[in-house]
């Protein structure tokens, strides 16, 4: 039988996931937090998939959750085209842009880029967010408008694409407070540290490794992902020391969850590309979104996305 899906609830369960909070959303919705919490409880327990974690920073996606909420996003775009042409006529509907931001950056990254787009008149932006050979595929199909990255894929998607490195973002070590101080005097010679890696083709994870073999530490890999958010879980976990740039690891910064360890500047860098296909093939709403994307992210190199 085919799966009856109250959209209600998914709406309910879309604008969480935007917000990242409970809190944040019920007051959105103009809902009770108990009321709004009963409601995504209702629309876990028709799919059979929890869709977040609940954590100190707020909600995190689980991998259902993800692929609920990049159905969500089409789905309430159509609705928006729809509800935009029958108010207006043929030419009132929005222009999709579409986005996609690598999870090595992080979810608080992506945020940043859908506020960066979001004030373009007659657009609607949507987001996903997955792993690099996945924006480059997405890219490549036109399934995608603009991709941000760590690395430029344009070499990559060939004639017809162009990338350009908008800056760069420091990167710390970052643990729970509980492991930090157990590890006193980081990064120091002898010191067996357990480590959360993002994986090799990661391009800074070599310098990561350098830096700490300089310094004579001992890396314990306890897990490697791509995924900045999932490294960010079991960092708050305290299950190993991780290093992420601070635009992805500032909520958790905020809360107390994770704290830096280590020298506040490691030198050590994540690269910010933006790519996209040349401006003059695109819709001029799109056009505008890709230079507004291209911008520089601050006079300085190691300011943050927002700054």
């Amino acid at each position: 039988m085919p799966l009856e899906l109250n959209y209600h609830h998914l709406f309910y369960f879309w604008t969480c996931a935007k917000a990242g909070r409970i809190t944040s959303a019920a007051k959105e919705l103009h809902l009770s937090q108990s009321a709004l919490s009963l409601q995504i409880k209702g629309l876990e327990r028709d799919l059979g998939r929890v869709l977040f974690n609940r954590t100190r920073a707020g909600l995190e996606l689980t991998a259902s959750g993800r692929t609920v909420f990049e159905h969500c996003e089409k789905i309430f775009a159509h609705g928006a085209a729809l509800s935009a042409a029958l108010r207006g006529g043929p030419g009132a509907s929005p222009t999709m842009i579409r986005l996609g931001v690598s999870s090595a950056l992080g979810r608080e990254a992506a945020m940043t880029f859908m506020e960066r787009l979001g004030g373009i008149e007659h657009s609607l932006v949507t987001v996903y967010v997955g792993p690099r050979e996945d924006i480059r595929e997405r890219l490549a199909r036109r399934r995608l408008d603009i991709g941000v990255t760590g690395v430029d894929l344009s070499a990559q998607l060939g004639a017809g694409f162009r990338g350009r490195r908008i800056g760069t973002l420091p990167i710390n070590f970052l643990a729970a407070p509980a492991l930090a101080r157990s590890l006193a005097g980081f990064p120091r010679k002898g010191q067996e540290v357990p480590m959360l890696f993002r994986t090799p083709d990661y391009s800074p994870r070599q310098e990561v490794e350098r830096f700490l073999r300089e310094r004579g530490v001992i890396p314990l890999t306890v897990a490697e992902s791509e995924d900045s958010d999932i490294l960010q879980t079991l960092a708050r976990q305290g299950r190993g020391v991780v290093a992420l740039h601070r635009t992805a690891a500032q909520s958790d910064l905020d809360s107390g969850a994770l704290v830096r360890i280590g020298p506040a500047k490691t030198g050590l860098q994540h690269e910010i590309w933006v790519v996209a296909l040349a401006q003059e093939s695109v819709d001029p709403v799109v056009r505008k979104a890709i230079i507004l994307a291209n911008q520089p992210s601050g006079p300085r190199d190691d300011r943050p996305l927002h700054g």
